[in-house]
């Protein structure tokens, strides 16, 4: 009995510990499913709206964490061309235009900068440096008469003055004192006009950037951009008197390049423009971007002016200067794939519209192996050949340029007159083919301005 009685009462203990086990196990597990690892504490449940769901099981996890969502500018297409297969006919050969000997217009004290040609082939929009002075004189010469007329003296050299063929007159930016620290100064640069008396210019803008003056080509709208909006173009129009900000925001087609990203950082590159002579497209360019722009359906694309190279190059090509050619057919560019000034070098880049065939030459020489320079290029009224400067010599530290003729499909090259160099001078600023075809004008050595004729059959 006692035996039997052990035996049940050993049985109850054990039932009272199975169940003491069981009640201390739930408890644990609801202790765990309340405190939460410290991983998962404060994720969202999978019931949140605001999050999508968790995929299925079946669906693979994916190895990297998700990139922060960001709102991306949209990239802008590469621009495409009307008629790839159709090539354009070569022009006449280059032995058939023959150059005169440079003849002396205009001598000065101090540098002549070409600005451009007026469109009756006789005048010459130009400027004149004022020795001793940071200034120069904005003047417009007639080659036939030698008559000179001064429209103009500006502070600072930003950029060349415009032509506006609707009024005569000429625009211009010039730097005005803006602050007066001790020994240092600041300017500001405004946009100015000139109908032709220098006492009586007139102001239009307190707020531009030199160098991105560019006329409409019917003459009445000047294009600039300030430095307040750096990416909204600004336009005055010359019949109304208003300045307008234009409906188009470069910063929105501007967008990041991976591969550029050392280079891009804190800078902000200003854009200039070239306008189509029909007026219905602009080139819109800068360090990293040259946009094309079709104004009348506002669509945009992107221009590509090179091939990129890290091994080679610090950057991809890039326009320091841009030219349609009279018949709109090609735009002619001054290029260079250097980051910074002093460049390692510069070249022509021809771009066929039509086709997007593009052609890439120095015609000068190398001054040292990979540095080659061109620095002015001029357009021949027939839209087939170019004038060009390029360096030909590097002696005792002075470069000297050649002239050469260009022929814009096929990029054959000429040296004209071997015999004579020409000095180096401010990109842009040394060389202007006259619209009805019969004159470069250049500047000399030393510094004239010179003329040479041009005859073709």
């Amino acid at each position: 009995m006692k035996r039997l009685w052990s035996i049940t009462g050993g049985l109850l203990g054990l039932l009272a510990l199975g169940a003491l086990v069981v009640a201390l196990a739930l408890t644990f597990g609801e202790l765990q499913r309340e405190v939460k690892p410290a991983s998962q504490a404060f994720q969202s449940p999978i019931e949140t709206p605001t999050q999508p769901p968790y995929p299925p099981p079946a669906t693979p996890t994916p190895s990297s964490p998700p990139a922060t969502p960001t709102v991306a500018p949209p990239l802008i297409p590469r621009c495409t061309f009307a008629a790839p297969s159709v090539p354009a006919e070569p022009g006449p050969s280059l032995d058939v235009y023959q150059f005169s000997e440079p003849r002396v217009v205009l001598t000065h004290t101090s540098a002549i900068g070409i600005a451009g040609w007026l469109a009756d082939g006789q005048q010459l929009l130009i400027t004149r440096d004022i020795p001793g002075a940071n200034r120069n004189s904005i003047d417009v010469l007639n080659i036939r008469t030698s008559e000179l007329s001064t429209y103009a003296e500006r502070e600072g050299n930003s950029g060349k003055p415009v032509w506006l063929p609707a009024f005569g007159a000429v625009a211009y930016v010039t730097l005005v004192e803006e602050e007066r620290h001790e020994q240092r100064i600041s300017y500001r640069p405004e946009l100015w006009i000139s109908y032709g008396n220098p006492q009586q210019v007139e102001r239009l803008a307190p707020d531009v950037m030199g160098l991105s003056l560019a006329v409409e080509p019917d003459g009445n709208h000047l294009w600039y951009f300030s430095r307040s909006e750096p990416d909204r173009p600004q336009v005055f129009d010359g019949e109304s008197r208003v300045i307008q900000t234009a409906p188009w925001n470069v910063a929105a087609w501007k967008y990041p390049k991976p591969d550029l990203e050392w280079a891009m950082r804190d800078r902000s590159p200003q854009f200039t423009m070239a306008w189509h002579p029909d007026g219905t497209r602009v080139v819109l360019y800068s360090q990293f971007w040259t946009f094309l722009l079709d104004v009348k359906t506002n669509r945009v694309c992107e221009l590509t002016l090179g091939e990129y190279k890290p091994e080679a190059m610090d950057i991809p090509p890039w326009p320091l200067e841009a030219q349609w050619s009279p018949d709109g057919r090609y735009l002619a560019f001054i290029t260079t794939d250097s980051l910074d000034m002093p460049f390692r070098r510069t070249e022509l880049t021809i771009l066929d519209m039509a086709t997007g065939e593009r052609r890439t030459l120095s015609p000068g020489s190398d001054i040292e192996p990979g540095r080659h320079f061109v620095t002015d290029i001029a357009w021949a009224p027939n839209g087939q050949m170019l004038a060009v400067l390029a360096t030909v010599e590097y002696r005792d530290g002075t470069t000297w340029e050649g002239l050469y003729l260009v022929e814009a499909t096929t990029g054959q090259n000429k040296h004209l007159l071997p015999h004579i160099v020409f000095p180096a001078g401010d990109f842009g600023w040394n060389l202007a083919w006259s619209p009805n075809g019969d004159s470069l004008a250049v500047t000399c050595l030393y510094g004239p301005l010179c003329l040479i004729e041009v005859t073709w059959p």
